[in-house]
C-alpha cells in the first residue's frame, strides 16, 4: 500500500470550529466518494495541549493499492471529474500550502 500524508491548513477568516466541521462533515464524504482508487481515508485533527504547537492545522491520510493507483488518483485531479472537490477545498484549506509526503507504511507494533 502506498500513502499519502498532507498537512493543511486552513482558510483564513475560518474559526477552527468551522475548519474542522466542515472538513469532517462535509468534504470529507465528498473526498470518500469521488477520489478514484482511494482505499482509506483518515482526518487527523490536532489535540490542543499547552505549550504544544503544530505546524499545520490538520494532517490527511489516503491509502491506495500501489504507487500506479496513487499516481492515477494525482492526474484524475487534473480532469473536469475533480472540480467539484477541488471547488470544495478552496472552501475551507488553502490549497497551495499543503505539504504531501508519499509514504510506504513499515509497521514495527501493529
Amino acid at each position: 500500500m502506498i500513502k499519502l500524508i498532507a498537512l493543511i491548513y486552513k482558510k483564513p477568516g475560518l474559526s477552527d470550529e468551522e475548519f474542522y466541521k466542515y472538513w469532517k462533515e462535509k468534504h470529507g464524504p465528498l473526498a470518500a466518494k469521488i477520489i478514484p482508487g482511494l482505499r482509506r481515508y483518515v482526518q487527523n485533527h490536532p489535540v490542543k495541549i499547552p505549550g504544544l504547537k503544530y505546524e499545520a492545522d490538520g494532517l490527511v491520510e489516503l491509502w491506495f493499492d500501489d504507487l500506479d493507483a496513487y499516481k492515477s488518483s494525482r492526474a484524475w485531479r487534473q480532469s473536469d471529474e475533480a472540480k467539484p472537490l477541488l471547488d470544495d477545498e478552496d472552501k475551507f484549506m488553502v490549497r497551495d500550502r499543503i505539504t504531501r509526503y508519499v509514504v510506504e507504511e513499515h509497521v514495527i507494533i501493529n
